[in-house]
């Protein structure tokens, strides 16, 4: 055999040996999860009632039961990693969590960079203020300070909605339990958030004044994945249209937000 054609066989056999090994890489993370029998889900503990904490220090909410209800079926032990709005897809792409059950909604921005699973539930981000406030759109924020947590859709819905609004200040806090703080306390009135945080803020505290004014966007919440994960995209899409069929997933959250989510809707977006 030629010094050639030995070279060119060589080249051959090591292109398919790469092939082959990032095949095996692209699909490996649910093959991971399941040889480790543990899966580690991202979990901000600080936006009820996605996720919260009760009286005995235990993560409970509609997404603690989402991901507890995952791991079972899948047949792993749950591992909560506890994460923040701003840093859910940061731990992600780190490699310290698998998934993200969140509240993370569906956005182009973030499609730029990790892949979502079929829809599970859906969230109203709004702008809410004292019933005295006559606040009807983005132009009537004009001279206020409002309140969002850095990061969230939240966040990036009011920063486009008032991009040509004179005279907005945007007060943005790490967390959501800080957002909140700020508004229960006095210090800010207006607040760009998610509807169930607002309910939650108005449960814990019932004198709060708090009104929904206007719905800036809904988005469909799903599930967070690292991009080029075949095999784990598919085992959670056809997890999720069962779990909706099947009704587990609707009362979840129905139990926590108090709300029906149509499983029809989901499957369209």
């Amino acid at each position: 055999m030629s010094f050639k054609l030995k070279n060119l066989l060589f080249g051959v056999t090591a292109g398919l040996a790469l092939a082959v090994a990032a095949q095996s890489a692209v699909a490996d993370t649910l093959d991971t999860i399941q040889q480790r029998k543990k899966i580690l889900v991202a979990i901000d503990v600080g936006n009820p009632p996605h996720g919260m904490m009760d009286a005995n220090f235990k993560p409970v909410g509609s997404d603690v039961e989402t991901a507890r209800l995952l791991a079972k079926d899948m047949g792993v032990e749950l591992e909560i990693v506890q994460v923040t709005a701003p840093n859910r897809v940061q731990y992600l792409l780190s490699k310290k969590a698998d998934i993200v059950v969140s509240a993370l909604s569906i956005t182009d921005e973030r499609k730029k960079v990790i892949d979502y699973s079929t829809p599970y539930a859906e969230l109203q981000s709004i702008v809410a203020a004292p019933a005295a406030m006559d606040i009807k759109s983005y132009a009537d924020l004009s001279g206020k300070s409002v309140a969002v947590t850095r990061g969230t859709v939240n966040d990036q819905e009011l920063t486009r909605g008032v991009a040509s609004v004179p005279n907005v200040k945007v007060v943005r806090f790490d967390d959501d339990p800080t957002s909140t703080a700020a508004i229960s306390s006095g210090q800010l009135q207006v607040y760009a958030s998610s509807m169930p945080l607002i309910t939650q803020l108005k449960k814990t505290d019932p004198k709060a004044d708090l009104q929904t004014k206007f719905v800036m966007k809904s988005f469909p919440l799903a599930i967070a994945l690292r991009k080029q994960e075949p095999k784990l995209q598919a085992w959670l899409d056809d997890w999720v249209k069962k779990n909706l069929a099947n009704g587990k997933l609707v009362e979840i959250y129905k139990r926590y937000h108090g709300v029906d989510i149509d499983p029809g809707k989901l499957a369209a977006e």
